[in-house]
Protein backbone atom coordinates (compact mmCIF):
# COMPACT_ATOMS: atom_id res chain seq x y z
CA UNK A 1 0.00 0.00 0.00
CA UNK A 2 2.66 2.68 0.97
CA UNK A 3 5.28 1.23 -1.97
CA UNK A 4 6.54 4.43 -3.76
CA UNK A 5 4.20 6.18 -1.89
CA UNK A 6 6.20 10.01 -0.78
CA UNK A 7 6.31 11.02 2.60
CA UNK A 8 7.43 14.18 4.44
CA UNK A 9 8.12 13.95 8.36
CA UNK A 10 7.93 17.08 10.05
CA UNK A 11 9.19 17.23 13.80
CA UNK A 12 11.72 18.93 16.15
CA UNK A 13 12.60 15.79 17.84
CA UNK A 14 14.69 13.38 15.82
CA UNK A 15 13.90 10.60 17.46
CA UNK A 16 10.20 11.05 16.30
CA UNK A 17 11.53 11.50 12.58
CA UNK A 18 13.85 8.62 12.81
CA UNK A 19 10.97 6.42 14.11
CA UNK A 20 8.42 7.03 10.83
CA UNK A 21 11.25 7.33 8.75
CA UNK A 22 12.22 3.68 9.87
CA UNK A 23 8.30 2.56 9.72
CA UNK A 24 7.68 4.31 6.49
CA UNK A 25 10.76 3.14 4.26
CA UNK A 26 10.33 -0.70 5.67
CA UNK A 27 7.18 -0.31 4.09
CA UNK A 28 8.04 0.34 0.66
CA UNK A 29 7.47 4.39 1.10
CA UNK A 30 10.22 7.27 0.47
CA UNK A 31 10.80 9.76 3.48
CA UNK A 32 12.15 13.53 3.42
CA UNK A 33 12.63 14.39 7.17
CA UNK A 34 12.68 18.34 8.37
CA UNK A 35 13.24 19.74 12.07
CA UNK A 36 12.17 23.20 11.34
CA UNK A 37 9.33 25.10 9.61
CA UNK A 38 12.18 26.25 7.38
CA UNK A 39 13.43 22.88 6.78
CA UNK A 40 9.80 21.68 5.14
CA UNK A 41 9.58 24.67 2.94
CA UNK A 42 12.78 23.86 1.39
CA UNK A 43 11.49 19.81 0.69
CA UNK A 44 8.41 21.09 -0.56
CA UNK A 45 10.28 22.93 -3.33
CA UNK A 46 11.91 20.06 -3.67
CA UNK A 47 9.75 17.34 -3.95
CA UNK A 48 5.94 16.29 -4.47
CA UNK A 49 4.51 14.35 -1.36
CA UNK A 50 1.53 12.28 -1.28
CA UNK A 51 1.39 12.46 3.00
CA UNK A 52 3.30 14.85 5.20
CA UNK A 53 3.10 13.86 9.16
CA UNK A 54 3.39 17.22 10.98
CA UNK A 55 4.26 18.21 14.22
CA UNK A 56 2.36 20.98 16.29
CA UNK A 57 4.85 23.18 17.45
CA UNK A 58 8.37 23.47 16.48
CA UNK A 59 10.91 26.31 17.50
CA UNK A 60 10.44 28.22 14.22
CA UNK A 61 6.84 27.68 13.33
CA UNK A 62 3.56 25.82 13.90
CA UNK A 63 2.15 23.06 12.43
CA UNK A 64 -0.89 24.62 11.11
CA UNK A 65 0.91 27.17 9.09
CA UNK A 66 2.65 24.35 7.98
CA UNK A 67 0.02 22.59 6.56
CA UNK A 68 -1.59 25.85 5.00
CA UNK A 69 1.46 26.03 3.07
CA UNK A 70 1.37 22.33 1.94
CA UNK A 71 -2.62 23.18 1.11
CA UNK A 72 -1.48 26.13 -0.68
CA UNK A 73 1.35 24.19 -2.94
CA UNK A 74 0.45 20.96 -2.60
CA UNK A 75 -3.21 20.84 -2.22
CA UNK A 76 -3.45 16.93 -2.72
CA UNK A 77 -0.92 15.98 -0.15
CA UNK A 78 -3.07 14.82 3.05
CA UNK A 79 -1.72 16.09 6.09
CA UNK A 80 -1.67 13.81 9.61
CA UNK A 81 -0.75 16.65 12.66
CA UNK A 82 1.54 15.11 15.72
CA UNK A 83 1.10 16.65 18.83
CA UNK A 84 1.74 16.05 22.26
CA UNK A 85 -0.61 19.56 23.19
CA UNK A 86 -3.62 18.45 21.85
CA UNK A 87 -6.63 20.08 22.41
CA UNK A 88 -9.92 19.79 20.74
CA UNK A 89 -9.77 23.21 19.71
CA UNK A 90 -6.29 23.34 17.92
CA UNK A 91 -7.27 19.50 16.21
CA UNK A 92 -10.48 20.58 14.96
CA UNK A 93 -8.94 23.34 13.97
CA UNK A 94 -6.61 21.98 11.76
CA UNK A 95 -8.93 19.55 10.17
CA UNK A 96 -11.19 22.97 9.25
CA UNK A 97 -7.77 23.92 7.57
CA UNK A 98 -7.66 20.58 5.27
CA UNK A 99 -5.85 17.94 7.77
CA UNK A 100 -6.82 14.65 7.32
CA UNK A 101 -6.33 13.50 10.65
CA UNK A 102 -4.24 14.18 13.93
CA UNK A 103 -2.40 11.58 16.61
CA UNK A 104 -1.27 12.83 19.99
CA UNK A 105 2.51 11.62 21.33
CA UNK A 106 3.65 8.89 22.48
CA UNK A 107 2.09 6.56 19.55
CA UNK A 108 0.83 3.83 21.38
CA UNK A 109 -0.36 1.50 18.75
CA UNK A 110 1.76 1.11 15.71
CA UNK A 111 -0.85 -0.91 14.07
CA UNK A 112 -3.12 1.92 14.35
CA UNK A 113 -0.67 4.72 13.29
CA UNK A 114 -0.24 2.42 10.11
CA UNK A 115 -3.83 1.92 9.27
CA UNK A 116 -4.43 5.98 10.04
CA UNK A 117 -1.80 6.64 7.25
CA UNK A 118 -3.02 3.99 4.51
CA UNK A 119 -6.64 5.85 5.07
CA UNK A 120 -4.63 9.33 3.97
CA UNK A 121 -3.07 7.57 1.22
CA UNK A 122 -6.58 6.49 0.01
CA UNK A 123 -8.30 10.17 0.86
CA UNK A 124 -7.98 11.42 -2.45
CA UNK A 125 -10.01 8.63 -3.95
CA UNK A 126 -12.78 9.38 -1.34
CA UNK A 127 -12.55 13.17 -2.63
CA UNK A 128 -12.97 12.04 -5.80
CA UNK A 129 -16.09 9.89 -5.09
CA UNK A 130 -17.57 12.94 -2.82
CA UNK A 131 -17.24 15.18 -6.12
CA UNK A 132 -19.19 12.45 -8.48
CA UNK A 133 -22.39 11.17 -6.57
CA UNK A 134 -24.80 11.70 -3.92
CA UNK A 135 -24.69 10.33 -0.29
CA UNK A 136 -27.02 9.82 2.03
CA UNK A 137 -29.05 12.32 0.19
CA UNK A 138 -26.69 14.52 0.56
CA UNK A 139 -25.81 16.29 -3.27
CA UNK A 140 -21.76 17.75 -2.78
CA UNK A 141 -20.94 18.69 -6.35
CA UNK A 142 -18.24 19.59 -7.72
CA UNK A 143 -17.19 22.88 -6.28
CA UNK A 144 -13.82 22.50 -4.27
CA UNK A 145 -15.05 24.93 -0.77
CA UNK A 146 -18.26 22.39 -0.88
CA UNK A 147 -15.86 19.25 -1.24
CA UNK A 148 -13.50 20.40 1.56
CA UNK A 149 -16.30 21.11 3.46
CA UNK A 150 -18.22 17.56 3.64
CA UNK A 151 -14.68 16.14 3.90
CA UNK A 152 -13.99 18.17 6.92
CA UNK A 153 -17.59 16.69 8.40
CA UNK A 154 -16.82 13.44 7.88
CA UNK A 155 -13.89 13.92 9.70
CA UNK A 156 -15.71 16.22 12.24
CA UNK A 157 -18.51 13.37 12.56
CA UNK A 158 -16.15 10.31 14.66
CA UNK A 159 -14.77 13.05 16.86
CA UNK A 160 -18.28 13.22 18.85
CA UNK A 161 -17.98 17.33 19.65
CA UNK A 162 -20.45 19.59 19.23
CA UNK A 163 -21.22 21.10 15.38
CA UNK A 164 -22.32 25.02 14.58
CA UNK A 165 -23.24 25.05 11.30
CA UNK A 166 -24.12 28.59 9.47
CA UNK A 167 -25.32 30.17 6.05
CA UNK A 168 -27.82 31.52 4.46
CA UNK A 169 -31.77 30.52 4.45
CA UNK A 170 -31.89 27.70 2.36
CA UNK A 171 -28.69 26.22 1.41
CA UNK A 172 -28.93 22.95 3.56
CA UNK A 173 -28.01 23.55 6.92
CA UNK A 174 -30.27 20.21 8.24
CA UNK A 175 -29.04 17.79 5.29
CA UNK A 176 -25.55 18.39 6.40
CA UNK A 177 -26.58 18.06 9.77
CA UNK A 178 -28.16 14.59 8.99
CA UNK A 179 -24.98 13.65 7.09
CA UNK A 180 -22.98 14.31 9.71
CA UNK A 181 -25.04 11.77 11.94
CA UNK A 182 -24.92 9.16 9.04
CA UNK A 183 -21.09 8.82 9.09
CA UNK A 184 -20.92 9.06 13.00
CA UNK A 185 -21.05 6.25 15.20
CA UNK A 186 -24.65 6.87 16.45
CA UNK A 187 -26.13 6.56 12.92
CA UNK A 188 -27.74 3.72 14.45
CA UNK A 189 -29.26 5.89 17.20
CA UNK A 190 -32.38 8.46 16.63
CA UNK A 191 -31.86 11.73 15.01
CA UNK A 192 -34.07 14.64 15.46
CA UNK A 193 -34.73 18.07 14.25
CA UNK A 194 -35.54 21.16 15.90
CA UNK A 195 -36.20 24.50 14.96
CA UNK A 196 -36.17 26.64 17.84
CA UNK A 197 -38.19 29.80 16.32
CA UNK A 198 -40.82 27.83 15.79
CA UNK A 199 -42.03 28.35 19.71
CA UNK A 200 -42.68 30.88 22.74
CA UNK A 201 -40.26 30.67 25.03
CA UNK A 202 -42.63 28.70 27.94
CA UNK A 203 -43.26 26.44 25.01
CA UNK A 204 -39.81 25.82 23.81
CA UNK A 205 -38.36 25.27 27.65
CA UNK A 206 -41.04 22.38 27.68
CA UNK A 207 -40.23 20.84 24.47
CA UNK A 208 -36.99 21.05 24.80
CA UNK A 209 -36.34 19.80 28.10
CA UNK A 210 -39.95 17.83 28.87
CA UNK A 211 -42.29 18.79 32.05
CA UNK A 212 -43.63 17.14 35.12
CA UNK A 213 -47.61 16.77 35.51
CA UNK A 214 -49.10 20.00 36.56
CA UNK A 215 -46.17 21.97 35.97
CA UNK A 216 -48.16 24.65 33.86
CA UNK A 217 -51.91 24.95 32.84
CA UNK A 218 -52.18 22.04 29.99
CA UNK A 219 -49.80 20.33 31.56
CA UNK A 220 -51.93 16.89 32.66
CA UNK A 221 -49.37 14.10 32.01
CA UNK A 222 -45.88 13.86 32.62
CA UNK A 223 -43.31 14.64 29.23
CA UNK A 224 -40.49 13.92 27.90
CA UNK A 225 -38.60 16.77 26.35
CA UNK A 226 -36.78 15.99 22.72
CA UNK A 227 -33.17 15.76 24.82
CA UNK A 228 -34.53 13.05 26.45
CA UNK A 229 -35.98 11.86 23.18
CA UNK A 230 -32.12 11.74 21.51
CA UNK A 231 -30.39 10.11 24.36
CA UNK A 232 -27.88 8.13 22.76
CA UNK A 233 -28.05 10.25 19.22
CA UNK A 234 -27.53 13.78 17.70
CA UNK A 235 -29.99 16.68 18.26
CA UNK A 236 -30.40 19.11 15.63
CA UNK A 237 -31.47 22.64 16.80
CA UNK A 238 -32.17 25.23 14.15
CA UNK A 239 -32.52 28.78 14.43
CA UNK A 240 -30.24 28.69 18.31
CA UNK A 241 -29.91 32.50 17.95
CA UNK A 242 -33.62 32.38 18.70
CA UNK A 243 -33.24 31.02 21.92
CA UNK A 244 -33.75 33.16 25.03
CA UNK A 245 -30.76 33.97 27.88
CA UNK A 246 -33.33 31.20 30.35
CA UNK A 247 -33.26 29.14 27.43
CA UNK A 248 -28.95 29.59 26.72
CA UNK A 249 -28.54 28.90 30.56
CA UNK A 250 -29.73 25.03 30.50
CA UNK A 251 -28.73 24.41 27.02
CA UNK A 252 -25.25 25.49 28.80
CA UNK A 253 -25.73 22.95 31.51
CA UNK A 254 -26.76 20.25 29.50
CA UNK A 255 -23.42 21.24 27.25
CA UNK A 256 -21.20 21.32 30.12
CA UNK A 257 -22.65 18.05 32.49
CA UNK A 258 -25.32 16.35 30.43
CA UNK A 259 -27.99 17.00 33.11
CA UNK A 260 -31.08 18.29 32.56
CA UNK A 261 -34.16 18.89 34.90
CA UNK A 262 -38.31 18.88 33.50
CA UNK A 263 -39.98 21.93 33.56
CA UNK A 264 -41.70 21.64 37.21
CA UNK A 265 -39.85 18.83 38.56
CA UNK A 266 -36.95 17.75 40.90
CA UNK A 267 -35.55 14.98 39.77
CA UNK A 268 -32.05 15.51 37.66
CA UNK A 269 -31.84 13.07 34.00
CA UNK A 270 -28.40 12.27 32.52
CA UNK A 271 -28.82 12.34 28.85
CA UNK A 272 -25.54 11.68 26.43
CA UNK A 273 -26.69 13.39 23.26
CA UNK A 274 -24.50 15.06 20.17
CA UNK A 275 -25.21 18.26 19.45
CA UNK A 276 -25.61 20.01 15.94
CA UNK A 277 -26.86 23.45 16.13
CA UNK A 278 -27.32 26.19 12.80
CA UNK A 279 -28.06 29.81 12.17
CA UNK A 280 -28.24 32.32 9.46
CA UNK A 281 -27.84 35.01 11.72
CA UNK A 282 -24.33 36.38 13.08
CA UNK A 283 -23.59 34.57 16.62
CA UNK A 284 -20.17 36.73 17.11
CA UNK A 285 -21.72 39.84 16.55
CA UNK A 286 -24.60 38.30 18.57
CA UNK A 287 -22.45 37.83 21.21
CA UNK A 288 -20.84 41.19 20.89
CA UNK A 289 -24.05 42.72 21.23
CA UNK A 290 -24.78 40.96 24.09
CA UNK A 291 -27.84 39.13 22.90
CA UNK A 292 -26.29 35.69 22.73
CA UNK A 293 -24.02 34.20 25.44
CA UNK A 294 -20.46 33.97 25.16
CA UNK A 295 -19.76 30.97 27.23
CA UNK A 296 -22.69 29.32 24.94
CA UNK A 297 -21.42 29.87 21.85
CA UNK A 298 -17.45 28.54 22.31
CA UNK A 299 -19.58 25.41 23.17
CA UNK A 300 -21.60 25.19 20.42
CA UNK A 301 -18.29 26.70 17.88
CA UNK A 302 -16.37 23.77 18.72
CA UNK A 303 -16.68 22.95 14.92
CA UNK A 304 -17.96 25.55 12.99
CA UNK A 305 -18.82 25.14 9.03
CA UNK A 306 -20.09 27.71 6.69
CA UNK A 307 -22.19 26.49 3.41
CA UNK A 308 -21.73 28.62 0.76
CA UNK A 309 -25.10 29.93 -1.09
CA UNK A 310 -25.97 28.52 -4.32
CA UNK A 311 -24.85 31.79 -6.05
CA UNK A 312 -21.41 30.78 -5.18
CA UNK A 313 -21.49 27.06 -6.40
CA UNK A 314 -22.95 27.65 -9.74
CA UNK A 315 -21.08 24.96 -11.65
CA UNK A 316 -23.53 22.34 -9.32
CA UNK A 317 -26.75 23.91 -10.07
CA UNK A 318 -27.19 21.47 -13.03
CA UNK A 319 -26.51 18.34 -10.85
CA UNK A 320 -29.16 19.62 -8.31
CA UNK A 321 -31.17 20.46 -10.91
CA UNK A 322 -30.69 16.41 -12.36
CA UNK A 323 -31.45 15.52 -8.49
CA UNK A 324 -34.61 17.12 -8.65
CA UNK A 325 -35.97 16.34 -11.66
CA UNK A 326 -35.82 12.65 -10.35
CA UNK A 327 -37.50 12.87 -7.51
CA UNK A 328 -39.99 15.02 -8.92
CA UNK A 329 -40.24 12.34 -12.26
CA UNK A 330 -39.31 9.22 -9.69
CA UNK A 331 -37.24 8.79 -13.04
CA UNK A 332 -33.19 7.79 -12.30
CA UNK A 333 -32.47 9.11 -15.53
CA UNK A 334 -35.67 11.62 -16.35
CA UNK A 335 -37.25 12.31 -19.63
CA UNK A 336 -38.10 15.81 -18.89
CA UNK A 337 -35.35 18.17 -19.28
CA UNK A 338 -34.97 21.81 -18.96
CA UNK A 339 -33.50 23.25 -22.71
CA UNK A 340 -30.28 24.44 -22.64
CA UNK A 341 -31.81 28.09 -22.70
CA UNK A 342 -33.72 27.18 -19.52
CA UNK A 343 -30.50 25.88 -17.63
CA UNK A 344 -28.36 29.10 -18.79
CA UNK A 345 -31.17 30.88 -16.70
CA UNK A 346 -30.94 28.96 -13.80
CA UNK A 347 -26.98 28.58 -14.30
CA UNK A 348 -27.48 32.33 -14.02
CA UNK A 349 -29.85 32.97 -11.54
CA UNK A 350 -28.66 34.00 -7.75
CA UNK A 351 -31.30 31.96 -6.01
CA UNK A 352 -32.11 34.31 -2.85
CA UNK A 353 -33.97 31.21 -1.49
CA UNK A 354 -30.89 29.07 -2.13
CA UNK A 355 -31.77 25.32 -2.44
CA UNK A 356 -35.06 25.21 -1.37
CA UNK A 357 -35.91 27.94 -4.28
CA UNK A 358 -34.11 25.66 -6.38
CA UNK A 359 -36.25 22.68 -5.22
CA UNK A 360 -39.31 24.79 -5.29
CA UNK A 361 -38.59 26.03 -9.14
CA UNK A 362 -37.81 22.56 -10.31
CA UNK A 363 -41.10 21.21 -9.17
CA UNK A 364 -42.94 23.93 -10.57
CA UNK A 365 -41.38 23.89 -14.07
CA UNK A 366 -42.10 20.43 -14.20
CA UNK A 367 -45.68 21.18 -13.41
CA UNK A 368 -45.91 23.60 -16.08
CA UNK A 369 -44.33 22.08 -18.90
CA UNK A 370 -46.60 20.52 -21.59
CA UNK A 371 -44.14 18.44 -23.23
CA UNK A 372 -40.36 16.76 -22.12
CA UNK A 373 -38.71 19.58 -22.88
CA UNK A 374 -38.70 22.21 -20.27
CA UNK A 375 -38.64 25.69 -21.55
CA UNK A 376 -38.13 29.01 -20.48
CA UNK A 377 -41.50 30.01 -20.93
CA UNK A 378 -42.18 27.11 -18.21
CA UNK A 379 -39.98 29.21 -15.68
CA UNK A 380 -41.07 31.79 -12.98
CA UNK A 381 -41.71 35.18 -14.35
CA UNK A 382 -39.09 36.38 -12.15
CA UNK A 383 -36.46 34.26 -13.95
CA UNK A 384 -37.35 35.15 -17.41
CA UNK A 385 -35.45 37.54 -19.36
CA UNK A 386 -36.76 41.25 -19.52
CA UNK A 387 -38.98 41.76 -22.71
CA UNK A 388 -37.19 44.58 -24.42
CA UNK A 389 -39.84 48.16 -24.07
CA UNK A 390 -39.44 51.36 -26.39
CA UNK A 391 -36.71 53.50 -24.44
CA UNK A 392 -38.38 56.62 -22.40
CA UNK A 393 -36.69 59.85 -22.30
CA UNK A 394 -36.44 60.37 -18.56
CA UNK A 395 -34.34 63.25 -16.85
CA UNK A 396 -31.08 60.91 -14.74
CA UNK A 397 -30.56 62.49 -11.40
CA UNK A 398 -27.46 62.54 -9.45
CA UNK A 399 -28.26 60.84 -6.02
CA UNK A 400 -28.03 63.57 -3.03
CA UNK A 401 -24.94 63.24 -1.22
CA UNK A 402 -25.67 63.12 2.74
CA UNK A 403 -25.92 66.54 3.94
CA UNK A 404 -22.95 65.86 6.67
CA UNK A 405 -20.77 62.64 6.42
CA UNK A 406 -19.76 61.27 9.83
CA UNK A 407 -16.83 62.81 11.39
CA UNK A 408 -13.62 60.44 10.48
CA UNK A 409 -10.15 61.08 9.62
CA UNK A 410 -10.50 59.58 5.86
CA UNK A 411 -13.86 61.46 5.16
CA UNK A 412 -12.84 63.18 2.10
CA UNK A 413 -11.08 59.80 0.48
CA UNK A 414 -14.36 58.20 1.48
CA UNK A 415 -16.33 61.20 -0.63
CA UNK A 416 -14.38 60.85 -3.15
CA UNK A 417 -14.92 57.24 -3.35
CA UNK A 418 -18.66 57.36 -3.42
CA UNK A 419 -18.94 59.82 -5.72
CA UNK A 420 -17.14 57.45 -8.08
CA UNK A 421 -19.12 54.66 -7.31
CA UNK A 422 -22.06 56.58 -8.36
CA UNK A 423 -20.93 57.47 -11.65
CA UNK A 424 -19.58 54.12 -12.41
CA UNK A 425 -23.37 52.74 -11.38
CA UNK A 426 -24.81 55.26 -13.61
CA UNK A 427 -22.97 54.25 -16.69
CA UNK A 428 -24.82 51.14 -16.49
CA UNK A 429 -27.62 50.40 -19.39
CA UNK A 430 -30.44 49.19 -17.29
CA UNK A 431 -32.64 48.86 -20.74
CA UNK A 432 -30.55 45.16 -20.98
CA UNK A 433 -31.92 44.23 -17.15
CA UNK A 434 -30.02 44.36 -14.04
CA UNK A 435 -29.88 41.48 -11.60
CA UNK A 436 -30.62 44.34 -8.63
CA UNK A 437 -31.16 40.79 -5.79
CA UNK A 438 -27.87 39.62 -6.79
CA UNK A 439 -26.09 42.95 -6.96
CA UNK A 440 -27.11 43.36 -3.56
CA UNK A 441 -26.01 40.01 -2.46
CA UNK A 442 -22.52 40.58 -3.78
CA UNK A 443 -22.56 44.01 -2.68
CA UNK A 444 -22.85 42.57 1.21
CA UNK A 445 -19.04 39.78 0.19
CA UNK A 446 -17.81 43.28 -1.38
CA UNK A 447 -18.62 45.39 1.84
CA UNK A 448 -16.94 42.48 4.06
CA UNK A 449 -13.65 42.11 1.29
CA UNK A 450 -13.24 45.38 2.03
CA UNK A 451 -13.01 45.70 6.20
CA UNK A 452 -11.22 42.32 6.36
CA UNK A 453 -8.63 44.16 4.18
CA UNK A 454 -8.51 47.15 6.55
CA UNK A 455 -7.92 44.83 9.70
CA UNK A 456 -5.17 43.17 7.40
CA UNK A 457 -3.46 46.68 6.91
CA UNK A 458 -3.98 47.42 10.62
CA UNK A 459 -1.96 44.17 11.69
CA UNK A 460 0.25 44.41 9.28
CA UNK A 461 0.94 48.36 10.79
CA UNK A 462 1.04 46.40 13.90
CA UNK A 463 3.41 43.67 12.80
CA UNK A 464 0.55 40.99 13.62
CA UNK A 465 -0.60 42.12 17.15
CA UNK A 466 -4.18 41.96 17.35
CA UNK A 467 -4.21 43.73 20.71
CA UNK A 468 -2.87 46.94 19.42
CA UNK A 469 -4.89 46.71 15.79
CA UNK A 470 -7.97 46.69 17.55
CA UNK A 471 -7.04 49.76 18.83
CA UNK A 472 -6.19 51.32 15.89
CA UNK A 473 -9.87 50.71 14.13
CA UNK A 474 -11.48 51.61 17.73
CA UNK A 475 -12.76 47.78 17.92
CA UNK A 476 -12.49 44.99 20.59
CA UNK A 477 -10.09 42.24 19.77
CA UNK A 478 -12.78 39.55 19.87
CA UNK A 479 -14.47 41.48 17.07
CA UNK A 480 -11.27 41.25 15.07
CA UNK A 481 -10.66 38.31 15.05
CA UNK A 482 -14.22 37.63 14.22
CA UNK A 483 -13.88 39.69 10.85
CA UNK A 484 -10.33 37.39 10.14
CA UNK A 485 -12.51 34.28 10.53
CA UNK A 486 -14.94 35.41 7.97
CA UNK A 487 -12.39 35.28 5.19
Amino acid sequence: MMTKAQFLVVDDEPEVCNFFAYLLKSRGGRVETAHTGREAYARLNRFKFNVALVDLKLPDSDGLQILKKIKEKQPECEVIIITGYSTVKSAVEAIQLGAFDYVEKPFADIEEMEDLIKKALKARQEVDRLSSQEEYGFVVGRNPKMISLVTAARKIAKKNITVLIQGETGTGKEVLARYIHAVSHRSDRPFLGFNCGAFTETLLESELFGHEKGAFTGATSKKKGIFELAHKGTLFLDEIDSASPAIQIKLLRILETGELLRVGGEEISKVDVRVITATNADLACKVENRTFREDLFYRLDVASLVIPPLRRRAEDIPLFVHYFLSKETGESEPTKQFTDQAMELLVKYPWPGNIRELANTVAQSVLLAKGPRITVSDLPPKMQPPREKEPEQSVVELPKEPERWPDHPHQQELLQLSRRWEEQLLEIDLRKGFNFTGFKDDFKHWNRHLLLTIVKQALKTTFGNQVKAAELLGITPRALRYYLKEQ
